[in-house]
Formats: structure tokens, sequence, C-alpha cells
């Protein structure tokens, strides 16, 4: 009589590795809801403190921003571990507000950095999308235009199927380019700041929702990162 396997009743062991990815993301993103849900009611509790100081009334806001652009990407994450299959719930997102909330989100990193920053628009795009993930795209692409930039500007380009992020930071050669949106990957080492899978995360979930997010770098000419919505995306 044959003896079976000691994991052949295990179903981690019949799980493709991307159904074990999946489900990893799932439990994690589970995991990490309660204590930012904790954070976000301290937080939430300490700001009614009418003796709090001014300055400490602004770090309390950078919590709170924070805590919301995790809570966003804990949202993203868990989209991007369901099943192709399973339809995501969509809501009427008004890019230009989108941009306007992640601009003030890097805002103190732009004033730290005395960049000059600029929004221009030929069209006021609606999208019906998953909530969280243009914030989450937008976001990454905001935040590595500041990262990567130590002066200059960063413009932000709205059109009515696309928004673009430009910067006069370090840019890239066409073998950094390449790798640019594999994870963990970083232009310049040391540097402070981001896990390295943003524009990973951001990649994915553009894909996700039938949208292209497309880079045009040069060394030294600064990056420029377009999402484009297409058909798929826009009403």
């Amino acid at each position: 009589m044959s003896q079976s396997s000691p994991h052949a009743d295990d179903p981690r062991q019949a799980a493709s590795p991307a159904e074990r990815e999946h489900a990893f993301t799932r439990a994690a993103s589970h995991e990490l809801r309660t204590p930012l849900t904790v954070i976000r009611v301290a937080s939430d509790l300490l700001s009614q403190d009418e003796r709090l100081s001014s300055a400490s009334r602004r770090s309390l806001g950078r919590i709170q921003d924070a805590v919301s652009a995790m809570e966003a990407l804990l949202d993203a994450l868990l989209l991007l571990a369901r099943s192709e299959d399973c339809a995501p719930e969509c809501v009427d997102v008004q890019v230009l507000d989108v941009v306007e909330q992640e601009l003030e989100r890097v805002r103190p990193l732009l004033l730290a950095k005395q960049l000059q920053v600029s929004v221009e628009h030929t069209a006021a795009p609606q999208l019906h999308a998953p909530p969280a993930v243009l914030q989450v795209i937008l976001g990454n692409l905001l935040a590595n235009a500041v990262r990567y930039t130590d002066q200059g500007e960063v413009r932000v380009r709205v059109g009515a199927d696309r928004v673009s992020v430009e910067d006069t930071g370090i840019g890239m050669d066409a073998q950094a380019l390449a790798l640019a949106h594999a994870p963990f990957f970083c232009v310049r080492s040391g540097l402070e700041g981001g896990p390295g899978l943003g524009l990973a995360v951001a990649k994915r979930l553009a894909l996700r929702c039938g949208w292209t997010l497309a880079l045009d770098s040069a060394p030294g000419q600064g990056t420029r990162a377009c999402l484009m919505f297409g058909a798929t995306g826009q009403d």
C-alpha cells in the first residue's frame, strides 16, 4: 500500500505561486487594518483636544494623511489580490480632485526642497473606477517626482484621457527605465523614503483598470510619467 505525501492534503502545496501571493496579500492587508484603525481613532480623538499647539496639530494632520494613504494602499492591494473575474466596486472619481488631494500630501516635501509645482488642465475628466486606485497611482507618481528632484519643478498636466507628472530631476537612462517597474528597484541608491514598490504596484493597478502607465526619461533631463485612461477607463 503506497504512502501519501505528508503534504498531499496541505492546500498550500496545491496552490500556484500566484494564488499563494494573492492569499498572502489578502491576509497581510487585513492584519494591517487593525493597527491602522487604532491610529485613526486615536488621532481623531487627539484632534479634539483644544490644548494642542499649532505645531502639534500640523504633525497630527500629517499622521492622519499618512493613515489615509495607507488605507488607500491596502484597498488597492486587496483589489490586486482578488481574482480578475471578480469585478471591483467602482465609484465616480473626479480626477482633478484626486490630483489636488495628492498634491497636498506631498506639499511639505515640495516646500522642504523649495520645488515649484504647477497644475495645468485642458479638461476635467471623471472616471468610474475603484476609489483608491487613482489615489495610489497618482500619489506614487508625485512622490517619486519629488523624491528624485533636487531643484526645479514638478508639473502636473490633466487632459481628457490622461494625467502626466513631469519633473526636472535626475532622470533615468535606458537600462534604469527598463527596470523602473520592477519591485524594489531604486534609481539612486541610499535615497531616503519609499520601499521601492510604488511603480510596481502602480503599473499593476493601472493594468487591472484597463489603463496604461508609461514613462519617458533621460539622465539629467527629468522624468515624465503618463497615466492614460483609454476607452475602458473613461465614462
